[in-house]
């Protein structure tokens, strides 16, 4: 007869977080918001589907993700764009500001249209990284591998890989500087970075050295790849889809029949053109978070006597 005290006790379950869109349609998704993005530079639309991808990232974040790295990425990129394009260019009708014209190439005028134009840039980098974090803030390396097409999937291993790598990069920088200047290590310049960066890139090189010994102990390459579990398409999935595609099949389609979708601020700034089904095919990039992800529990684990 089994006594109180030696009666296995259930420990607490770990909340793990359920996602009910498949791999491949965040994929497919992705790809279409970066096409809606990129196929035309109208700030309306660039913005549009920048919206769109910040609602759906906020919406599926998992908990514990951090976006700091991606807001920082997003606005430098943005800062970027809009600097290069005033400083390069030099027309417009409204002038700024008017450096000595014996600069080399940042000499001449600097006018409200290219700063207007170097936004629109800004924006556009602005909405396809939006669009494409999902593929690494939502998604598991694992599931970016079942994403991809057969023909496909190695190289879905070796960047799912390579995002591990630069990952551990950063961490890896972070622990050797620490360390140095926990032996009185302070930054003199360039060249006093070198005894940072010679024990991070030889760290690294190291961990590939590992990876690739385990990957080969693993059989990599020898056969198609295996999964314990693979999702299921459910009706999320093509609703998903269908409004992902034909997004983008409006955007391509608007471009091949000649309807206006790009913006010229040039000679003098005007309003941007704007078309309803266009704009339609920007919101229905919002349709992922209506699909709630679920947190779900795992199995609940008994502990030893």
């Amino acid at each position: 007869m089994t006594s109180e005290s030696t009666r296995p006790v259930p420990l607490p379950r770990p909340l793990v977080w359920h996602s009910d869109l498949a791999p491949r349609s965040w994929l497919l998704w992705s790809l279409a918001a970066v096409t809606a993005a990129l196929a035309s530079d109208n700030p309306v639309y660039r913005g549009l589907v920048a919206l769109a991808a910040l609602n759906v990232l906020l919406r599926w974040l998992p908990p514990g993700r951090n976006l700091r790295p991606l807001a920082v990425a997003v606005v430098l990129a943005a800062a970027f764009a809009g600097l290069v394009n005033v400083i390069a260019s030099h027309t417009g009708a409204d002038v700024l500001l008017r450096l000595p014209a014996d600069w080399p190439l940042v000499g001449g005028p600097l006018t409200v249209e290219s700063l207007a134009f170097g936004g629109a840039l800004g924006l556009g980098l602005v909405a396809a990284l939006l669009a494409v974090a999902p593929l690494s803030l939502i998604l598991e390396p694992h599931d970016v591998v079942d994403a991809m097409p057969a023909p496909l999937e190695r190289t879905g291993i070796a960047v799912a890989t390579s995002l591990n790598l630069v990952s551990g990069f950063g961490r890896t920088f972070t622990a050797v500087r620490d360390a140095q200047r926990m032996r009185g290590w302070r930054p003199r310049g360039i060249r006093s970075w070198n005894e940072v960066l010679v024990p991070v890139m030889l760290t690294a090189i190291e961990d590939s050295v590992l990876l690739a010994e385990a990957m080969e102990a693993r059989g990599f390459g020898a056969g198609r790849r295996t999964s314990y579990a693979r999702q299921t398409i459910g009706r999320w999935d093509w609703i998903v889809v269908a409004g992902a595609l034909g997004a983008a099949g409006l955007f391509l389609a608007a471009r091949l029949a000649g309807t206006p979708v790009d913006w010229q601020p040039y000679p003098t700034l005007a309003l941007p053109p704007i078309h309803p089904v266009l704009v339609a095919g920007c919101v229905a990039l919002t349709l992922p978070a209506f699909a709630r992800p679920v947190p779900a529990r795992s199995e609940p684990a008994r502990g030893r006597p």
